[in-house]
C-alpha cells in the first residue's frame, strides 16, 4: 500500500499518496525537451520501448529519508539534448509543479539517465 503525505492547515488535513507525487513528476518530465521516463519510451512502438523494458515501473521513486522526501527518477535522453542542461530544468519544473499542485516541499530530486535514444 502507497504511504500518503499528510499536510495540516486550519481548515483541516489533507492526504497525497505517492503515486500521485509519482504521476505529478511523470507528467512534468513528459512536458520537458529531450527527456523521458521508461513508461513513455515504452508506449512507442521501435526498437528502444524493448530497451525501456529493462526499467522497472514508470522510472519514478518517491523515497523517505529522515522526514526528508526525495524524488528519484530513471529517464532515457533524447539523442541530441544536453543532458545536463535538461535534468537541471527538469530539477527545477519538478519542484515548482509538486509545490503548486500538492503543496509539498521536494528536498531533492536525483536523476538517473539510464539510456539515449533517438
Amino acid at each position: 500500500m502507497a504511504e500518503l503525505r499528510k499536510i495540516s492547515s486550519e481548515l483541516g488535513e489533507i492526504f497525497i499518496s505517492e503515486k500521485a507525487i509519482s504521476q505529478i513528476c511523470a507528467k512534468v518530465i513528459g512536458e520537458q525537451e529531450g527527456l523521458r521516463t521508461p513508461k513513455q519510451i515504452r508506449e512507442g512502438f521501435n526498437f528502444f520501448s524493448t530497451i525501456a523494458r529493462a526499467v522497472k515501473g514508470d522510472g519514478v521513486e518517491v523515497l523517505k529519508e529522515k522526514n526528508r522526501m526525495i524524488i528519484k527518477l530513471s529517464l532515457f535522453a533524447l539523442y541530441g539534448v544536453r543532458i545536463h542542461e535538461a535534468a537541471q530544468k527538469a530539477i527545477r519544473e519538478i519542484k515548482a509543479k509538486v509545490r503548486e499542485l500538492a503543496g509539498l516541499e521536494i528536498e531533492d530530486v536525483r536523476i538517473e539517465i539510464s539510456g539515449i535514444v533517438k
